[in-house]
């Protein structure tokens, strides 16, 4: 299954019968795992037509608070995910939540002590083992953006992954995708450029099960 939303049309390739469920109670979403997810300023709407949307035939009840911003603009690429990690990654980028309730899923404001959903960091230990394995030959960014950075580290991730599933990379809330990094490498292992690249741009690196996230940098508290 690959599920694209481009400038908010919706363009659906090589379906196969997916499975979704949102569990309140474990904190987890579960499913078949879809090939890939690419939202490109996918729309408050697109995102929740995403979520309602159910391979059995079945569409979700999705309901969305008033106090929501209706001025999301979402954009990831989620390779080899559940329907469910794909949709609370997109939430966190849009800045909302969501829970489970018993007819509907309820999108709801975030709130500012939100903390990140418990599956998602599910099997982080495996996300940065593959991300010290794969070692790329070659490194030359000169002023290149993030949003352009981050697609060429995945993309060459997956190329040389034996395995080629690569890492997902994601740039989490409020990073600015336009912030230009330069520096060349040799022989490095993904987890290290990525490190070079949140020190140069100010981030910092988080890892979760399903992807590596370039989250703003935390301030601390002296």
């Amino acid at each position: 299954m690959c599920v694209r939303f481009i400038r908010h049309l919706l363009i659906t390739v090589t379906l196969v019968p997916a499975f979704f469920l949102l569990s309140a109670d474990e904190g987890s979403a579960q499913g078949a795992r879809i090939k890939k997810v690419e939202f490109d300023e996918a729309s408050l709407e697109d995102l929740v037509d995403f979520l309602r949307q159910g391979a059995t035939g079945k569409a979700r009840n999705v309901v969305v608070d008033p106090g929501v911003n209706r001025n999301v603009r979402v954009t990831l690429t989620l390779h080899d995910v559940t329907k469910g990690v794909a949709f609370a990654y997109a939430a966190e980028l849009g800045g909302f939540d969501y829970r489970e309730e018993r007819h509907a899923i309820r999108i709801v404001p975030r709130s500012p002590k939100a903390t990140v959903k418990a599956f998602l960091r599910r099997g982080s230990p495996m996300t940065l083992r593959r991300a010290a394995e794969i070692v790329m030959p070659k490194v030359e960014f000169d002023g290149t953006e993030l949003r352009q950075i981050i697609d060429d580290i995945a993309t060459a991730s997956r190329q040389l992954d034996p395995r080629k599933k690569g890492i997902n990379i994601l740039l989490g809330p409020g990073v600015d995708p336009s912030t230009s990094v330069t520096f060349q490498l040799q022989n490095v292992p993904v987890a290290q450029v990525l490190k070079y690249v949140a020190d140069f741009a100010r981030l910092d690196v988080r890892t979760d099960g399903n992807a590596v996230v370039l989250v703003k940098r935390r301030k601390l508290v002296r």
